[in-house]
Protein backbone atom coordinates (compact mmCIF):
# COMPACT_ATOMS: atom_id res chain seq x y z
CA UNK A 1 0.00 0.00 0.00
CA UNK A 2 2.56 2.35 1.18
CA UNK A 3 4.81 1.75 -1.90
CA UNK A 4 1.88 2.76 -4.77
CA UNK A 5 1.14 5.79 -2.73
CA UNK A 6 4.62 6.38 -2.86
CA UNK A 7 5.06 5.59 -6.80
CA UNK A 8 1.61 7.53 -7.80
CA UNK A 9 2.75 10.63 -5.27
CA UNK A 10 6.19 10.48 -7.82
CA UNK A 11 4.09 10.59 -10.69
CA UNK A 12 2.26 13.42 -9.78
CA UNK A 13 5.38 14.97 -8.83
CA UNK A 14 7.31 14.55 -11.57
CA UNK A 15 4.20 16.08 -13.49
CA UNK A 16 4.07 18.89 -11.73
CA UNK A 17 7.85 19.65 -11.73
CA UNK A 18 7.43 19.74 -15.70
CA UNK A 19 4.69 21.72 -15.57
CA UNK A 20 5.72 24.20 -13.31
CA UNK A 21 8.88 24.50 -15.47
CA UNK A 22 6.40 24.60 -18.76
CA UNK A 23 4.96 27.61 -16.95
CA UNK A 24 7.96 29.33 -15.77
CA UNK A 25 9.41 29.01 -19.70
CA UNK A 26 6.07 30.96 -20.67
CA UNK A 27 6.83 33.42 -18.56
CA UNK A 28 10.11 34.10 -18.98
CA UNK A 29 9.35 33.92 -22.86
CA UNK A 30 7.01 37.55 -21.82
CA UNK A 31 10.16 38.79 -20.09
CA UNK A 32 12.14 38.86 -23.23
CA UNK A 33 9.25 40.14 -25.36
CA UNK A 34 8.93 42.73 -23.05
CA UNK A 35 12.79 43.76 -23.99
CA UNK A 36 12.18 43.60 -27.15
CA UNK A 37 9.66 45.26 -27.14
CA UNK A 38 10.59 48.41 -24.94
CA UNK A 39 13.95 48.39 -26.59
CA UNK A 40 12.34 48.16 -30.17
CA UNK A 41 10.42 51.57 -29.46
CA UNK A 42 14.37 53.12 -29.53
CA UNK A 43 15.36 50.84 -32.62
CA UNK A 44 12.39 51.55 -34.85
CA UNK A 45 13.18 55.47 -34.20
CA UNK A 46 16.36 54.65 -36.95
CA UNK A 47 14.08 53.58 -39.46
CA UNK A 48 11.76 56.28 -39.06
CA UNK A 49 14.16 58.92 -38.78
CA UNK A 50 17.17 57.72 -40.65
CA UNK A 51 16.04 58.29 -44.12
CA UNK A 52 14.48 61.11 -43.48
CA UNK A 53 17.79 62.86 -41.60
CA UNK A 54 19.57 61.72 -45.16
CA UNK A 55 17.43 63.24 -47.39
CA UNK A 56 17.59 66.59 -45.47
CA UNK A 57 21.46 66.24 -45.29
CA UNK A 58 21.80 64.96 -49.31
CA UNK A 59 19.44 68.36 -50.28
CA UNK A 60 21.93 70.80 -47.80
CA UNK A 61 25.00 69.86 -49.23
CA UNK A 62 23.41 70.28 -52.87
CA UNK A 63 22.43 73.39 -51.97
CA UNK A 64 25.11 74.23 -50.44
CA UNK A 65 27.85 73.84 -53.18
CA UNK A 66 25.14 74.05 -56.34
CA UNK A 67 22.58 76.34 -55.41
CA UNK A 68 24.37 79.15 -53.79
CA UNK A 69 23.66 83.05 -55.50
CA UNK A 70 26.59 84.70 -57.68
CA UNK A 71 26.73 81.79 -60.22
CA UNK A 72 24.67 83.14 -63.09
CA UNK A 73 23.56 86.46 -61.98
CA UNK A 74 25.79 89.57 -60.62
CA UNK A 75 26.30 88.53 -56.49
CA UNK A 76 24.00 90.04 -54.04
CA UNK A 77 25.62 91.95 -50.96
CA UNK A 78 27.77 90.61 -49.23
CA UNK A 79 26.03 90.73 -45.73
CA UNK A 80 23.17 88.87 -46.70
CA UNK A 81 24.85 85.87 -48.35
CA UNK A 82 26.59 85.72 -45.22
CA UNK A 83 23.14 85.14 -43.48
CA UNK A 84 21.98 83.14 -45.57
CA UNK A 85 25.51 80.42 -45.63
CA UNK A 86 25.71 80.76 -42.28
CA UNK A 87 21.78 79.37 -41.50
CA UNK A 88 22.30 76.61 -43.89
CA UNK A 89 25.71 75.99 -42.20
CA UNK A 90 24.05 76.05 -38.72
CA UNK A 91 21.10 73.86 -40.51
CA UNK A 92 23.47 71.20 -41.93
CA UNK A 93 25.72 71.30 -38.16
CA UNK A 94 22.17 70.33 -36.11
CA UNK A 95 20.78 67.88 -38.53
CA UNK A 96 24.27 65.80 -38.66
CA UNK A 97 24.17 66.03 -34.69
CA UNK A 98 20.79 64.69 -34.67
CA UNK A 99 22.00 61.30 -37.10
CA UNK A 100 24.46 60.96 -34.50
CA UNK A 101 22.33 60.95 -31.91
CA UNK A 102 19.69 58.85 -33.44
CA UNK A 103 22.00 56.02 -34.47
CA UNK A 104 23.73 56.26 -30.74
CA UNK A 105 20.68 55.71 -29.17
CA UNK A 106 19.48 52.92 -32.18
CA UNK A 107 21.95 50.73 -31.49
CA UNK A 108 22.82 51.18 -28.05
CA UNK A 109 19.20 49.95 -27.37
CA UNK A 110 20.07 46.84 -29.86
CA UNK A 111 23.25 46.61 -27.63
CA UNK A 112 21.22 46.71 -24.50
CA UNK A 113 18.38 44.23 -25.74
CA UNK A 114 21.12 41.66 -26.80
CA UNK A 115 22.99 41.12 -23.62
CA UNK A 116 19.66 41.45 -21.64
CA UNK A 117 17.74 38.05 -23.75
CA UNK A 118 21.07 36.32 -24.04
CA UNK A 119 23.01 37.17 -19.88
CA UNK A 120 20.29 37.87 -17.70
CA UNK A 121 16.65 37.06 -18.75
CA UNK A 122 17.24 33.34 -20.22
CA UNK A 123 14.46 30.80 -20.55
CA UNK A 124 15.11 28.56 -17.25
CA UNK A 125 15.67 25.13 -19.28
CA UNK A 126 16.42 22.84 -16.57
CA UNK A 127 19.81 21.07 -16.60
CA UNK A 128 20.16 17.52 -16.69
CA UNK A 129 21.39 17.71 -13.13
CA UNK A 130 18.12 19.42 -11.84
CA UNK A 131 16.21 16.76 -13.83
CA UNK A 132 17.51 13.37 -12.53
CA UNK A 133 16.99 15.32 -8.98
CA UNK A 134 13.50 16.24 -9.68
CA UNK A 135 13.12 12.54 -11.11
CA UNK A 136 12.55 9.57 -8.65
CA UNK A 137 13.03 5.58 -9.11
CA UNK A 138 10.74 3.41 -7.90
CA UNK A 139 14.13 2.21 -5.76
CA UNK A 140 14.11 5.43 -3.81
CA UNK A 141 11.27 3.84 -1.94
CA UNK A 142 13.44 2.11 -0.36
CA UNK A 143 15.82 5.03 0.82
CA UNK A 144 12.38 6.84 3.13
CA UNK A 145 12.20 5.91 6.73
CA UNK A 146 10.66 3.86 8.09
CA UNK A 147 8.06 5.02 9.60
CA UNK A 148 6.91 5.62 5.92
CA UNK A 149 8.00 2.61 4.82
CA UNK A 150 5.82 0.72 7.13
CA UNK A 151 3.04 2.83 8.10
CA UNK A 152 -0.24 1.81 8.90
CA UNK A 153 -3.08 2.95 6.88
CA UNK A 154 -5.27 5.03 8.29
CA UNK A 155 -4.08 4.36 11.42
CA UNK A 156 -0.74 6.33 11.35
CA UNK A 157 -0.83 9.55 10.45
CA UNK A 158 1.73 11.23 8.21
CA UNK A 159 5.03 11.78 9.51
CA UNK A 160 5.61 15.54 7.84
CA UNK A 161 3.71 18.83 9.16
CA UNK A 162 1.49 19.91 5.76
CA UNK A 163 2.31 22.93 4.25
CA UNK A 164 0.95 26.75 5.82
CA UNK A 165 -2.39 27.46 4.73
CA UNK A 166 -2.93 30.47 1.69
CA UNK A 167 -4.80 33.88 2.91
CA UNK A 168 -7.54 32.56 0.93
CA UNK A 169 -8.17 29.26 2.79
CA UNK A 170 -7.95 30.97 6.28
CA UNK A 171 -10.86 33.25 4.95
CA UNK A 172 -12.75 30.20 4.29
CA UNK A 173 -15.39 29.40 7.49
CA UNK A 174 -13.87 26.20 9.47
CA UNK A 175 -16.70 23.31 9.46
CA UNK A 176 -17.12 21.08 12.49
CA UNK A 177 -19.95 20.20 15.21
CA UNK A 178 -20.27 22.89 17.96
CA UNK A 179 -22.80 20.25 19.98
CA UNK A 180 -21.47 17.81 22.93
CA UNK A 181 -21.38 13.88 22.39
CA UNK A 182 -18.87 12.08 20.59
CA UNK A 183 -18.66 14.70 17.51
CA UNK A 184 -18.56 17.52 19.89
CA UNK A 185 -15.69 15.55 21.95
CA UNK A 186 -13.76 15.13 18.15
CA UNK A 187 -14.05 18.83 17.27
CA UNK A 188 -12.25 20.01 20.55
CA UNK A 189 -9.34 17.50 20.16
CA UNK A 190 -9.04 18.83 16.28
CA UNK A 191 -8.91 22.43 17.82
CA UNK A 192 -6.47 21.70 20.42
CA UNK A 193 -4.30 18.84 18.02
CA UNK A 194 -4.02 21.62 15.47
CA UNK A 195 -3.56 24.82 18.26
CA UNK A 196 -0.55 22.56 19.35
CA UNK A 197 0.50 21.99 15.74
CA UNK A 198 0.60 25.43 14.68
CA UNK A 199 2.59 26.07 17.43
CA UNK A 200 5.42 23.17 16.57
CA UNK A 201 4.91 21.27 19.86
CA UNK A 202 3.45 18.32 18.64
CA UNK A 203 5.75 14.93 17.38
CA UNK A 204 5.40 11.88 15.54
CA UNK A 205 3.79 10.23 18.70
CA UNK A 206 1.24 13.09 19.65
CA UNK A 207 -0.41 12.75 16.42
CA UNK A 208 -3.95 11.52 16.25
CA UNK A 209 -5.28 9.90 12.90
CA UNK A 210 -7.87 11.71 11.15
CA UNK A 211 -6.96 15.35 13.83
CA UNK A 212 -3.78 15.72 12.89
CA UNK A 213 -2.73 17.09 8.90
CA UNK A 214 0.48 15.66 7.46
CA UNK A 215 1.96 14.83 4.51
CA UNK A 216 4.63 12.30 3.18
CA UNK A 217 7.97 13.24 4.90
CA UNK A 218 9.54 13.58 0.91
CA UNK A 219 7.29 16.57 0.62
CA UNK A 220 8.61 18.36 3.59
CA UNK A 221 12.06 17.36 2.61
CA UNK A 222 11.06 18.97 -1.34
CA UNK A 223 10.39 22.10 0.14
CA UNK A 224 13.45 22.49 2.32
CA UNK A 225 15.21 21.65 -1.20
CA UNK A 226 13.57 24.55 -2.28
CA UNK A 227 14.46 27.13 0.10
CA UNK A 228 18.16 26.27 -0.22
CA UNK A 229 18.32 25.73 -4.15
CA UNK A 230 15.43 27.73 -5.34
CA UNK A 231 16.97 27.50 -8.76
CA UNK A 232 16.19 23.84 -8.78
CA UNK A 233 12.28 24.20 -7.79
CA UNK A 234 9.91 24.43 -11.19
CA UNK A 235 9.14 27.98 -10.78
CA UNK A 236 12.98 28.85 -10.46
CA UNK A 237 12.78 30.72 -7.70
CA UNK A 238 11.78 28.39 -4.68
CA UNK A 239 8.59 28.68 -2.95
CA UNK A 240 7.60 31.89 -3.70
CA UNK A 241 6.90 33.21 -7.67
CA UNK A 242 9.57 35.52 -9.61
CA UNK A 243 9.68 38.81 -7.14
CA UNK A 244 7.92 42.00 -8.24
CA UNK A 245 9.50 44.75 -9.53
CA UNK A 246 10.97 41.65 -12.35
CA UNK A 247 14.27 42.09 -12.85
CA UNK A 248 14.44 42.55 -16.41
CA UNK A 249 12.52 46.28 -15.65
CA UNK A 250 14.56 47.18 -13.66
CA UNK A 251 17.86 46.22 -15.97
CA UNK A 252 16.15 47.80 -18.59
CA UNK A 253 15.19 50.71 -16.48
CA UNK A 254 19.03 51.14 -15.92
CA UNK A 255 20.58 50.88 -19.31
CA UNK A 256 17.90 53.10 -20.56
CA UNK A 257 19.55 55.95 -18.91
CA UNK A 258 22.74 55.36 -21.64
CA UNK A 259 20.46 56.87 -24.21
CA UNK A 260 16.85 58.25 -23.18
CA UNK A 261 18.81 61.58 -23.37
CA UNK A 262 20.11 60.94 -26.87
CA UNK A 263 16.22 60.34 -27.58
CA UNK A 264 15.52 63.36 -26.36
CA UNK A 265 18.55 66.00 -27.87
CA UNK A 266 17.92 64.01 -31.33
CA UNK A 267 14.32 65.56 -31.68
CA UNK A 268 15.78 69.38 -29.90
CA UNK A 269 18.73 69.29 -32.48
CA UNK A 270 16.07 68.19 -35.46
CA UNK A 271 13.86 70.64 -34.86
CA UNK A 272 16.92 73.32 -34.53
CA UNK A 273 17.95 72.08 -37.64
CA UNK A 274 15.12 72.71 -39.25
CA UNK A 275 14.30 75.90 -38.04
CA UNK A 276 17.89 77.09 -40.00
CA UNK A 277 16.85 75.13 -43.08
CA UNK A 278 13.49 77.15 -42.89
CA UNK A 279 15.47 80.87 -42.04
CA UNK A 280 18.31 79.50 -45.10
CA UNK A 281 15.24 79.22 -47.47
CA UNK A 282 13.49 82.74 -46.79
CA UNK A 283 16.96 84.16 -46.94
CA UNK A 284 17.78 82.69 -50.23
CA UNK A 285 14.04 83.77 -51.64
CA UNK A 286 14.94 87.50 -50.54
CA UNK A 287 17.95 87.15 -52.49
CA UNK A 288 17.11 85.35 -55.68
CA UNK A 289 13.78 87.43 -55.66
CA UNK A 290 15.51 90.86 -55.14
CA UNK A 291 18.84 90.77 -55.49
CA UNK A 292 19.20 88.46 -58.69
CA UNK A 293 15.62 89.11 -60.56
CA UNK A 294 15.33 92.49 -59.61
Amino acid sequence: YNRANFKFDNGQRWARYTTGRKMAMAQVGMFRQDVTDLAGVSMGKMKLYGPIYGIVITVCVTVFVEGRSGLKFPGPPVFISQIYLQCLACGIGFITLAMYLLFHSAMRAQVACVQLRTRKVRVPVPTQRQLDSARKLLSTYEEQGLYDMFRVPFAMPNGANSPENSDDDEDKPHGGYAKGGLPGIAAKAKKLVSAAHEKGETTHNMRMPGLTPGVPSWYAQEVEDRDEVPESSPSGFGTDGAPEPYEHFELLRAAQKEWWSCEAYMRICFLYGMMHLIMAFSYWVVIHTICELG
